[in-house]
């Protein structure tokens, strides 16, 4: 008898079942699970300079064989996806998501969208959790607990610790490359002045290991974190999803696509459709916890509850991006062993409105190859390669997302019809001002941080690809949304979770928390069937 039945094998997937397992009780996963799908890949562990210079076959995996990561047309979610990555992106045929105005990507991957992931990990604060039924404090433990597991480098006492908070589990710092040294530098030699405008910047803290961890890494600045993973320094949820397979208490149930679910007296029901063999099955299970995505689950509850065409609230961070020239750094020697990710990482709060901040992330561009910069240059292409070629060293791209709350133009229903979802995204006029305001005056302090701004480039709503608030958590009685201790309203063990549960999205980036709310969901629940 299974005790309890975890749909997805994501970031929170994993996350929640963990605890579930340790406790002994008899877990299955249920995944749809798309492997990489032979895409060519790096050879071996190699440096990026170094295939750049001697790999013959290159092109395959930095354009593709059939050239998929040529950059064709307007900017679009999924864009930072590289050819070895393409497949997490791979749908499935009756998943279908219809919008006229919100692009989202969805995963049936093993390991779901954290698959790609930057790997950026700013916990959620007080603040952050606002309007929340639970605290910083009940999800510290869990916090804690997710940073043992999978690694997460950092620093403590620098000026993002105000919105971070401490963590007594950090890693050594990841090594900054030349520009965010460059940046930090600039930064800490006028704070005060930084501070006054409301920009606050610092080392990011990352799920990469810096040193021998768990069995991976460290991470060896080979520049390539985009494109392999060789050194397993940048976790993935596969290495969690790995353990659990080791245990004698747990399955791993993949190529099925969870559809519905049903209680009945002492469980629940889950229909899943078997990929492989396109047939209906049934798992029976003690209780469910659904951890799919805010729109798979969301559509998994409405399609069981009988809440098809019913109106469910969506949220996504708006998100930005700026290709700028660090021109303060002109002709300055550039560091070459460096990793992809993020190497600043800001806060943006000039109204002193904590609520309203924004999170800025500085990347270098070097391995995320500068020709796709070209037709954001504005320049004509033969100009713009020759000049892309003498500064590249001197690039970043910066990041920005903003929060997102609950709105009556931000909904999904699922179609009553054939099971797939209708999304309608619409901010405000008033969001929409302020999200452009706030980027113009962060643009005119980037400039004396030394940054020379190059365009705006907006991918469209959707793009972050930071999902959450469908069946949101509130201590409010109201169909359709969650409990604090995760339990779908309607139900008496179905569970959630997943982003699906969280009522607001602050503009940090959600997967840490998504990790650590989820460990809270598992273990509670392990503790109450445990009694």
């Amino acid at each position: 008898m299974i005790d309890v039945v975890v749909i997805g094998s994501g970031a929170s997937g994993v996350h929640a079942a963990w605890p579930l397992v340790k406790a002994g009780l008899q877990v299955a996963l249920v995944d749809v699970g798309h492997r990489d799908d032979g895409a060519p890949k790096p050879p071996g562990p190699a440096h990026f300079t170094q295939l750049r210079s001697t790999d013959p076959d290159q092109f395959r995996y930095f354009l593709g064989d059939d050239f998929q990561g040529l950059p064709f047309g307007e900017v679009r979610v999924g864009a930072q996806l590289t050819p070895p990555r393409a497949y997490i992106a791979k749908a499935i045929a009756d998943a279908a998501t219809r919008s006229d105005d919100f692009q989202a990507m969805q995963s049936y991957a093993l390991g779901g969208l954290a698959a790609g992931w930057g790997a950026a990990v700013p916990p959620f604060s007080d603040v952050d959790l606002e309007g929340w039924p639970i605290s910083r404090q009940q999800l510290q433990p869990h916090y804690d607990a997710v940073a043992r597991r999978i690694g997460i480098c950092g620093v403590s006492g620098d000026d993002l610790e105000r919105w971070f908070g401490p963590s007594p589990h950090l890693l050594p710092p990841a090594r900054q490359d030349s520009n965010g040294s460059w940046l930090l530098d600039t930064y800490q030699r006028r704070a005060n002045w930084f501070h006054g405008r409301g920009l606050y910047a610092g080392q990011p803290r990352l799920a990469l290991t810096t040193r021998r961890h768990a069995g991976r890494g460290p991470c060896r600045n080979l520049d390539m974190e985009f494109w392999g993973d060789e050194d397993r320094s940048v976790y993935r949820p596969v290495y969690t999803l790995d353990q659990l397979r080791r245990q004698p208490n747990f399955t791993y149930l993949p190529e099925r696509h969870a559809e519905v679910f049903e209680e009945q007296e002492g469980g629940v029901a889950v229909r899943v459709r078997n990929l492989g063999t396109g047939t209906s099955e049934r798992i029976d299970a003690g209780h469910l916890v659904l951890a799919c995505g805010a729109i798979q689950s969301g559509r998994i509850a409405a399609r069981s509850l009988g809440a098809e065409d019913t109106p469910l609230p969506l949220l996504s961070n708006p998100y930005t991006y700026f290709p700028c020239l660090l021109w303060t750094r002109l002709g300055q020697p550039t560091r070459n062993r460096r990793h992809s990710l993020t190497q600043v990482m800001m806060y943006f709060d000039p109204h002193r409105r904590p609520q309203q901040a924004l999170q800025a992330q500085v990347y270098s561009y070097r391995s995320l190859l500068t020709f796709k910069l070209l037709k954001e240059s504005h320049l004509p292409i033969g100009d713009a390669l020759r000049i892309l070629q003498h500064v590249q060293s001197y690039f970043i791209i910066l990041g920005v997302h903003h929060p997102d709350y609950p709105g009556t133009s931000k909904l999904m229903q699922v179609r009553r019809e054939d099971g797939g979802v209708d999304i309608s995204y619409r901010p405000t006029i008033s969001e929409s001002r302020r999200r452009t305001k706030l980027e113009n005056e962060l643009m005119m302090v980037m400039y004396r941080l030394g940054c020379l701004p190059l365009g705006r480039v907006d991918p469209g709503y959707g793009s972050s690809i930071h999902y959450a608030g469908t069946l949101p958590m509130t201590e409010e009685n109201r169909p359709l949304t969650t409990t604090p201790q995760g339990r779908l309203r309607g139900t008496q063990r179905v569970y959630i979770a997943d982003g699906a549960a969280f009522p607001t999205l602050p503009s940090k980036g959600l997967t840490y928390t998504l990790m650590a709310n989820a460990d809270r969901v598992g273990r509670q629940l392990a503790t109450s069937l445990s009694l």
